[in-house]
């Protein structure tokens, strides 16, 4: 499950040796997507499919409303419309224009035009290295696009109609900009080491609809950043990074505090799955790390050696475990509480590597870009979309609770009902709200018959529906398991206090690590990787306060 591949093929390791990636380049990375950050609000939209629990990034592509957007199948293979999410959690019915299942992407549209969206302008490839809008699979309200900076493995031929992006992280039909903004493509189902993604201007050749949509290409205004080395067809087999990543990572290695203060910790004659990062948060032996992640006989390696570790105390609200190693002089982690700006680059620490029996430490960073600061107990979009007791899923269309799909072994699906019908009340309770409906179910049981009445313009029609016990919520960590698993995410997502939320790319094991911007200063902790490109860190407050409640309960070691 945890096989990492952290060591490129021989060619591609010379191609990296060759590029040389500095100060200046990441700075005009890091310019760009501040730049994005401030124009994709306008640019994006949040969408979901009536009835599913997924979310996408839709991109804006005319001034009429025009989104082309990732495809998604309908919860029951019927047709069902695509949802606008705003930010204040009411939602807008998308007409479809047209769907390409095996492009992976849907041209939708507004019913309604926004004046507060804009449409992108488009570009052919030109550069090597891009960036991906991101959401989190389960969006919470008025959460802005964050960012993800991708490289190609190679250049592609002048008559390519694909590209590969380099990594594995992206769900079909994610949008593909340059750094100056420009739509170039959307990507395709990932493959085992990289992800195909579909030029536009192919796209526009096999979807007729967007001749008359979209704009003329645009001539891109990028930064000078290092291209990707030509490389033959035969090693372009062996190779498993991008020459462009890796060289970017080896230069953020030197922005790090050196040494760094955190440590590798695992379970003694546990599989590697059973580790995680620490934060070294005092000279005499202190480390801080991610609680659930923890079993029962530590061990700490750090600069080449291992020690034993002792668990002093753990922290329910944040998550964090207080370990205890005989050690003296280690580097300590030098917070900042200053709150980065959205589209700043940030970097994390990765330390295991699995290529012997021994673990050792590998000096290694994976980078993404800050989003936003995420308050507690925000609700999720699609916290009025659960499946209840009654057989069926619904939604809350402005003031409405429809039926959006029925599973087809219950009573409801027998009854008459069907997608689209509006409930008005249950055993004469009006049902106006998606909390009405909650309410109402709370006080009944399995095997209880309602009336349900459903309103069909100026007249209504009564059905009786018997309860059925309540349909499994699919997970929230956004991950298709049947297309592979590009990550592991924490078994502990929240809830938190107010965290930072990036799209570092983290799998479990790797919290507990201190997230660095390219200054070297510590911005938070990681202390839940949620998917792919959606990590959550602990601001340095928490971090703090939650220090001194595991001081108070702390034995002595």
């Amino acid at each position: 499950m945890k096989s990492l591949i952290l060591t490129a093929s021989l060619a591609a390791l010379s191609s990296v040796n060759a590029i040389t990636w500095t100060s200046g380049h990441e700075q005009a990375i890091e310019k760009s997507t501040l730049a994005l950050a401030k124009t994709l609000p306008a640019q994006t939209v949040i969408i979901g499919r009536t009835g599913l629990p997924d979310t996408r990034v839709a991109i804006v592509v005319s001034k009429e409303g025009h989104l082309l957007s990732p495809y998604l199948r309908s919860i029951d293979g019927e047709d069902a419309p695509y949802l606008l999410y705003k930010p204040d959690g009411s939602r807008l019915k998308l007409t479809t224009i047209v769907e390409r299942p095996k492009r992976f992407v849907a041209l939708l549209k507004l019913e309604e035009k926004d004046p507060t969206l804009s449409p992108v302008n488009i570009a052919r490839v030109v550069d090597h290295t891009v960036a991906v809008p991101t959401c989190a699979p389960i969006a919470s309200l008025g959460e802005p696009t964050g960012l993800y900076v991708e490289h190609l493995e190679f250049p592609p031929p002048d008559d390519a109609t694909i590209f590969r992006l380099d990594s594995i992280f992206h769900t079909p039909g994610s949008a593909v900009l340059d750094l100056s903004g420009n739509l170039i493509g959307f990507t395709l189902k990932p493959r085992s080491n990289n992800t195909p993604a579909l030029m536009l201007t192919k796209l526009i050749g096999e979807i007729p609809e967007l001749d008359s949509i979209l704009p003329d290409l645009s001539e891109p205004d990028l930064p000078k950043l290092p291209l990707a080395p030509e490389i033959s067809t035969e090693d372009i087999k062996k190779l498993t990074d991008s020459p462009l990543r890796e060289a970017r990572e080896r230069f953020v290695q030197s922005t790090h505090p050196s040494p760094k203060p955190c440590v590798l910790i695992f379970n003694e004659g546990s599989q590697a799955t059973h580790s995680a990062i620490g934060t070294i948060v005092r000279q005499d032996g202190l480390i801080l790390t991610k609680a659930s992640e923890l079993g029962p006989d530590l061990r700490v390696r750090f600069g080449g050696e291992n020690f034993t570790g002792v668990l002093l105390a753990t922290d329910e609200t944040t998550d964090l475990a207080l370990v205890g190693i005989d050690a003296t002089g280690l580097p300590v982690v030098k917070w900042t509480d200053e709150v980065p700006q959205p589209g700043t680059t940030l970097a994390a620490p990765i330390l295991l590597q699995e290529n012997t029996e021994d673990m050792v430490s590998e000096p290694t960073s994976y980078l993404g870009t800050f989003s936003h600061l995420l308050a507690e107990k925000t609700p999720t979009v699609q916290a009025s979309s659960q499946i209840t007791g009654l057989g069926f899923v619904t939604e809350q269309m402005n003031s409405e609770v429809i039926i959006a799909a029925i599973k087809s072994d219950t009573p409801a699906f027998e009854s008459g009902l069907s997608p689209g019908d509006v409930i008005t009340s249950l055993n004469d309770t009006p049902i106006r709200r998606r909390n009405d409906l909650i309410n109402f179910l709370d006080d009944r049981k399995v095997g209880d018959e309602v009336t349900v009445k459903i309103g069909y313009g100026e007249e209504s029609k009564k059905f009786k529906v018997k309860l059925v016990a309540p349909l499994i919520i699919p997970p929230t960590t956004g991950i298709d398991i049947k297309a592979g698993i590009p990550m592991i995410p924490s078994v502990r997502r929240g809830p938190f206090p107010d965290v930072l939320a990036h799209t570092v790319p983290l799998n479990a094991w790797d919290c507990g690590s201190p997230i660095f911007d390219l200054t070297g200063r510590a911005l938070g902790l990681n202390i839940a990787a949620v998917s792919p490109t959606r990590t959550l860190a602990l601001q340095p407050q928490d971090v703090r306060d939650a220090l001194t409640r595991l001081m108070a309960e702390t034995r002595p070691f």
